[in-house]
């Protein structure tokens, strides 16, 4: 029996899945093709103009002229971002409430399987379905860094004579080359944050599920996850505002969620990438933490939802179909 509902939520994932798996897929390879384009110098006057907002970013702006820098504004595009998410409220809120909105929980009951496997084939399906769909959007940001490459401008040098010293020579023009990304930048260096996206949406999947095992219309469980996650949101955005609004950081799981940060820490320090603390000696808890600290929040936010949904469903009476 446990197969069988591990096949039936496959069959209802599938197409949703694949949807989103082509689209967190190659949109990756197609921004990386299109910053590629430039020379990431030439957008220094631009970030001038935005310093203002650069306290709502985790790095400096200067970090964005850089290709990892730019490369990791990946993990933080509305398309990405909106998949994921999509994937985390639209298959966590169905396990629960989905079937007692469609009327088939009794069915399913009427088997001689647990409440619990219910649940655990749900999440086995969904999990391993997040993880891929992240698996997917490392592929196509590595596809793109090792299939293209960027303009650079380089000053042609002349060595003075006894000193060895290199200076620019003003009397040839500075000559323009394509150089491949994969010189630039690794790959590897964004495994840590793709680690961070997938528990962003293990996250939000383990609320999605938590909620609906109280509920009993998905329409609602969908409204209320979608809404918790927008509050989250804008407790982000006023944490990030004025250092007085500092207070409520702690209280949002989105302050969790570094990837930029993680990639510029990674690039700079590849030694903390896997380390739960990175700087001991900050002020406070929330900046000591490594990348697997803000990792290992999210992770266990999720789990703590998944535990109080297997404890509610166990324990629960569900109502009759309408």
């Amino acid at each position: 029996m446990f197969r069988i509902l591990l096949k039936k939520y496959l069959s209802e994932s599938i197409i949703l899945w694949t949807a989103l798996a082509l689209v967190l897929f190659f949109f990756p390879w197609v921004r990386i093709w299109t910053v590629s384009q430039f020379e990431l110098t030439g957008f220094a006057p631009l970030i001038e103009q935005f310093k203002a907002f650069e306290k709502f970013a985790p790095v400096p702006l200067e970090q964005f002229l850089t290709y990892h820098g730019i490369i990791g504004i990946t993990f933080d595009e509305p398309v990405v971002l909106l998949c994921l998410l999509t994937w985390s409220v639209a298959r966590g809120t169905d396990v629960v409430s989905g079937e007692l909105g469609r009327g088939t929980m009794e069915m399913l009951l009427a088997q001689p399987i647990h409440r619990w496997k219910l649940i655990a084939a749900h999440g086995i399906v969904t999990v391993t379905g997040l993880a891929l769909l992240c698996i997917l959007v490392y592929l196509g940001i590595s596809l793109g860094i090792q299939t293209n490459s960027t303009p650079i401008t380089q000053q042609t040098t002349v060595e003075l004579p006894w000193t060895g010293w290199k200076v620019p020579n003003p009397f040839v023009p500075k000559e323009q080359r394509q150089i491949p990304l994969i010189e630039l930048v690794k790959p590897q260096e964004f495994m840590a944050a793709t680690a961070n996206m997938f528990a962003l949406g293990f996250a939000v999947l383990g609320l999605g599920v938590m909620i609906s095992s109280f509920d009993q219309y998905r329409w609602r469980s969908i409204g209320i996850v979608i809404g918790a996650y927008v509050l989250q949101l804008l407790l982000f955005i006023l944490s990030k505002s004025t250092p007085g609004m500092a207070i409520f950081k702690p209280f949002t799981f989105l302050s969790a969620y570094q990837p930029d940060w993680i990639v510029q820490v990674v690039h700079n320090h590849p030694e903390v990438e896997w380390q739960w603390l990175n700087r001991p000696w900050a002020t406070g808890w929330q900046d000591a933490l490594g990348p697997m600290g803000y990792i290992g929040i999210l992770i266990g936010m999720g789990l703590v939802s998944y535990a109080i949904a297997f404890l509610r469903f166990q324990h629960r009476d569900l109502p009759a179909p309408n």
